[in-house]
């Protein structure tokens, strides 16, 4: 009996073992089946990467060039190859030593190496300081430590540090440009990434019989500017001298060349150094002012109303005015700057004086619409298209003649009631230099392959604005008002210049004008008969001078001597 109860316990295990076989097995098929048909695809890609070894090669960004006057290249923005400094702690044998050595090489606290190191995802890699020194780089290899390693990584440099910093912009922690030429030729710049991928074993080493499908990275272009590094230099030292001396809060200069648009330099104060972009608090420091910033021009406008009037034929250079000293126009009274009647004088001496009574009289003659039609010939209203990201070069503002009084109108003629740009400024003038032929201004030369220009610039026909009758007559106007008026501290020995100053008031947002904070601008162009440079300095808020006459032009007229001796040009007269 008892052998009989054995067998049949026997029996019900057997049973049970093979049922709970038949699962084991059905589960096995089913999963089998899974496997095969539903994640055939995941693990079929999941062993492909286990047989290849792939990441991005990045391209190398191209390098922007400048000039000197013999055509030689010089880097204004660059690459650098710099290591950066990672601990792996599974290689640590003392990691309160390796955190000391450390802190005593990349001068950092041991104690916030520490906090890293306790509180890094990835124990295997941790970012301790990027860019560091070749002596830093030094002092870590001499450590021995197998805790510590360097990775080399393409950084942007800019060798010239704040040289033209507001023209180029700068590149951010993703590569890509900020600002400046660096943004807007980004994707010129900034190549194509590549491809690695090659067959590889277990341990990730490339199979040297194996395939290799990799994609060369495309590295950026190379591009050449029309800024010349020794004249941009010239620029950003004399407007720095001239906001200290002249107690300025700001100012821009630009330097062109009238014949082509070219821009030889461009600067502006205060400024920043791209390689240090990330410790700059006040953001706009960023922008190109010289672009970017609108400001009533003032009396250096009475050039383009000039323009308007010689060109239409209704004035001349020795056309009679006779002053009073004011003028009232929709209930609001006119007067000139000094506030002076100067009786019966011409354009000319309208000019010279910078009168305002002057400038609304042509104006007058002109009238609302074909005044309009002018300011809007010479581009004012709209960006001049220079090489600039989008949205940062402003296009001005022009009150419209049917939305206007006869007062706004007749201000509009001495620079008030407009909103202009300094580049839109030079430029006009630089049309009166080129015989009233507009050239675009611009900043790209061409390009380069391997550190040598191969062309292909940006330099536009250009339109006429006013006749070249015209433009011969307002260049002597000018030259007179160097000569002989407001614009005499701009004078070069050897050299006849032409100019025109402006004293701007600083506008108040709740209406009118801040009392004693003025902005004071002068453009002039030299060798007046021959016109070789326009140069335009303004100063903005200068505090220890009220007039134009007395801070901008003298900067002008400094720079003009400057660019006359660089370029060697033989003076024109005794």
């Amino acid at each position: 009996m008892k052998s009989y109860q054995n067998l049949q316990i026997q029996k019900k295990r057997i049973k049970y073992l093979f049922i709970f076989m038949v699962i084991i097995t059905v589960a096995i098929c089913i999963r089998l089946f899974q496997l095969q048909v539903f994640e055939n695809k995941t693990y079929a890609d999941a062993a492909k990467q286990q047989q290849w070894s792939q990441y991005e090669i990045k391209p190398k960004r191209g390098t922007i060039y400048v000039k000197d006057m013999d055509g030689s290249l010089y880097p204004l923005a660059t690459n650098e190859t710099l290591n950066n400094a990672f601990v792996d702690l599974a290689n640590s044998k003392d990691q309160d030593k390796t955190a000391e050595n450390l802190a005593k090489i990349l001068n950092m606290n041991k104690g916030d190496i520490l906090n890293l190191f306790s509180t890094a995802q990835s124990k295997r890699y941790i970012p301790i300081k990027k860019k560091i020194s070749d002596e830093e780089t030094k002092a870590i290899k001499s450590l021995n430590d197998p805790a510590v390693g360097l990775e080399p990584e393409s950084w942007r440099v800019y060798p010239e540090n704040e040289l033209a910093s507001q023209v180029l912009g700068y590149v951010n922690g993703d590569d890509n440009g900020v600002g400046g030429i660096e943004e807007y030729f980004n994707s010129t710049l900034k190549g194509t990434p590549g491809l690695y991928k090659a067959e590889s074993d277990s341990l990730g080493n490339k199979i040297l019989t194996g395939r290799d499908v990799s994609v060369p990275a495309k590295d950026g272009q190379d591009i050449v500017l029309t800024i010349n590094r020794d004249v941009q230099a010239m620029a950003e030292n004399t407007l720095a001298n001239a906001i200290k001396k002249y107690g300025g809060k700001s100012g821009s200069i630009i330097v062109m060349d009238p014949k082509t648009g070219a821009i030889m330099a461009m600067a502006n104060s205060p400024t920043f150094d791209p390689n240090k972009y990330n410790d700059v608090k006040d953001y706009s420091l960023f922008k190109n002012s010289a672009i970017s910033n609108l400001y009533e021009p003032g009396s250096i406008f009475k050039a383009i109303t000039m323009a308007a009037g010689l060109d239409t034929g209704k004035i001349e250079p020795d056309t009679p005015f006779t002053d009073t000293g004011s003028v009232t126009l929709d209930g609001y009274t006119i007067k000139n700057a000094l506030l002076k009647a100067y009786g019966k004088v011409n354009m000319t001496f309208v000019l010279e004086y910078s009168l305002n009574t002057g400038a609304s009289y042509v104006e007058k003659l002109l009238g609302k619409d074909l005044f309009y039609s002018y300011v809007k010939k010479f581009g004012f209203g709209l960006p001049t298209g220079i090489e600039a990201p989008q949205g940062t070069e402003a296009s001005g503002i022009i009150n419209l003649p049917a939305e206007s009084n006869d007062h706004t109108y007749a201000t509009m003629s001495f620079g008030q009631s407009i909103g202009v740009t300094p580049l839109q400024m030079i430029t006009t003038y630089a049309a009166i230099a080129n015989g009233g032929k507009m050239m675009e201004p611009y900043l790209l030369e061409g390009k380069a392959v391997g550190g040598q220009d191969v062309g292909g610039g940006d330099e536009k026909p250009g339109k006429q604005a006013i006749s070249q009758e015209a433009a011969t007559k307002l260049t002597q106007m000018l030259i007179d008002t160097v000569d002989h008026g407001e614009g005499h501290l701009a004078k070069v020995p050897g050299y006849k210049v032409a100019g025109k100053t402006g004293t701007a008031q600083v506008p108040d947002p709740k209406g009118g004008y801040y009392a004693n904070r003025e902005i004071g601008s002068f453009i002039g162009f030299a060798p007046a008969e021959n016109p070789r440079f326009v140069v335009m300095a303004k100063i903005d808020e200068p505090k220890n001078v009220d007039w134009a006459e007395l801070s901008a032009a003298p900067t002008v007229g400094e720079m003009l001597q400057k660019l006359l001796n660089y370029y060697q040009i033989p003076p024109t007269e005794k």
